[in-house]
């Protein structure tokens, strides 16, 4: 089972599943359609654990370790999530 961790916590996720559910961890959502950036956040580890990068993502030119929890899927391990 996926599962999302920061430094201080963690959540089982489902593996093909979305993101969103960092929002327990507090990663904070805005549009969930990829065009604000708010939810945008620096992948400390596991970033070959996350679905590749969206149209939305590359529009938005992210750095390479910062992706947009709305538009990406975990598919398996462990992702590490930069927020505490």
């Amino acid at each position: 089972m996926p599962v999302i961790k920061t430094r201080s916590r963690q959540k089982d996720a489902i593996a093909g599943g979305s993101m969103e559910a960092a929002a327990e961890l507090g990663v904070l959502f805005g549009c969930f359609k990829g065009v604000c950036g708010k939810c945008a956040t620096t992948v400390l580890s596991g970033l070959n654990n996350l679905s590749t990068p969206t149209e939305e993502e590359t529009a938005m030119d992210l750095e390479p370790a910062r992706r947009l929890m709305c538009q990406c899927t975990i598919n398996k391990g462990t992702v590490k999530l930069e927020l505490d």
